[in-house]
């Protein structure tokens, strides 16, 4: 199947929430309108027609033009090739607006004064830039930017990259700053940034991890006005938010409180000790990374109660001398009826499942510490260290010390 290189570049960018507008000739303005409506000079609106005729007519062929406003809002257009105008009937492709960074308190105070708005249209304007997607990673940006011209003009060194900058000027005098329909794109962009929420907490308490972080990525661009004016305090109090909510969804996917607990606790020291809104950003995909895996890897759901029973009670006590007539003396079961629930309900039986659980986490001991074969499995309930040598190489097709060597020579290489 043949897929269209531009509809690729499209959908990126949709994941951002970024428009990507194809601009036809048909559609390019005669003029700058003299008194633009403010947000009309603020958005660019490539769909009405609005996009400055100065600006593109500044443009060169095969040149990619980022332009970056007084407004803080960032565009990418590219000039199309005679073969693409000719064959797709587009003379620019407009990229944004978008944000490299949320501006603070004090920049869209700036910000009012320089459009010389009212104060009382102070929350209008940051309902207005909450509405644009921010686009965090410049480096991921350039790249998609430096891709799109290797395939529009034919090679990396077939075109250049400059920086514009859109120095309109402003009347002296108020604008009659009139929302229109504003409020109601407004409502609309809480909406839409409530239902990517849900989809979000949807995907993690299915365990979905890869739903659930294209779906964060989307719900990035739906930006919640800054609470307080210090930029990393708001972030902060943006993740300890994010980290209650994936708890909740993980508590929806039928995890045991003690795995949530462990996690919220370790996430919330995370966010606390974090001295950047980027590497607070970069914890928020790793948070629902980890609880989409936890769901994934420890979800009760479609278990029975007693065999949920079960299951937490060997997660947790794997170490103990196991076995299925203790286990079923606990939580008063008989044995055999015990024995063909779990093995119906889980695909394995209760041996099996204790051995999994035990080989598991000696894998991981075998990984971060240097304790030996023999302490590692007595950590995980394994007395007898010839029986954890065999039940390791059955399941994992390798002794214990042959998979310590494998990784030290990994390491070392």
């Amino acid at each position: 199947m043949q897929v269209d290189f531009f509809e690729i570049m499209e959908s990126l960018f949709h994941i951002s929430n970024i428009e990507f507008v194809f601009v036809r000739p048909e559609e390019l303005p005669e003029e700058t309108p003299e008194s633009p409506d403010i947000l009309q000079k603020l958005t660019l609106d490539f769909h009405s027609r609005r996009l400055s005729g100065a600006i593109l007519k500044a443009l060169k062929p095969n040149c990619i033009s980022i332009l970056h406003t007084q407004t803080m809002l960032n565009y990418v257009l590219l000039t199309a090739t005679p073969g693409l105008r000719e064959e797709y009937r587009f003379d620019f492709i407009a990229i944004g607006p978008y944000l490299t960074l949320p501006p603070t308190h004090e920049e869209l105070l700036s910000m009012n004064q320089m459009l010389h708005l009212p104060m009382d249209r102070y929350e209008n304007l940051q309902s207005f830039y909450s509405s644009i997607p921010v686009f965090n990673g410049q480096n991921d940006i350039n790249s998609l930017i430096v891709l799109m011209g290797k395939f529009i003009y034919g090679g990396f060194t077939e075109f250049t990259i400059e920086k514009m900058m859109d120095t309109f000027t402003l009347p002296e005098e108020n604008f009659n700053f009139s929302l229109n329909q504003k409020p109601l794109e407004a409502m609309q962009s809480v909406e839409k940034r409530y239902q990517a929420e849900n989809e979000l907490l949807e995907a993690v308490a299915k365990g979905d991890t890869n739903r659930a972080l294209y779906t964060y990525s989307n719900l990035f661009s739906y930006r919640v006005p800054p609470r307080v004016t210090d930029r990393l305090r708001n972030a902060k109090n943006l993740s300890f938010s994010l980290n209650t909510l994936l708890r909740k969804a993980v508590q929806n996917g039928l995890v045991h409180p003690l795995y949530i607990d462990e996690m919220s606790g370790r996430f919330a020291q995370e966010i606390e000790k974090s001295t950047s809104v980027e590497a607070l950003n970069a914890l928020g995909r790793e948070m629902v990374h980890k609880y989409s895996n936890l769901v994934r890897n420890h979800s009760m759901r479609g278990y029975s109660p007693a065999v949920q029973k079960v299951v937490n009670y060997i997660d947790f006590n794997y170490q103990e001398d196991l076995s299925l007539k203790k286990i079923a003396d606990l939580f008063s079961i008989s044995p055999s009826y015990l024995s063909a629930l779990f093995k119906k309900e889980t695909g394995s039986t209760l041996t099996e499942y204790i051995n999994n659980k035990r080989i598991d986490i000696s894998v991981s001991l075998l990984n971060t510490t240097d304790s030996s074969i023999q302490n590692v499995a007595a950590q995980v309930g394994f007395l007898d260290v010839n029986y954890y040598t065999r039940i390791f190489k059955k399941l994992k097709g390798i002794s214990p010390s042959a998979y310590r060597n494998l990784i030290n020579k990994r390491i070392n290489s």
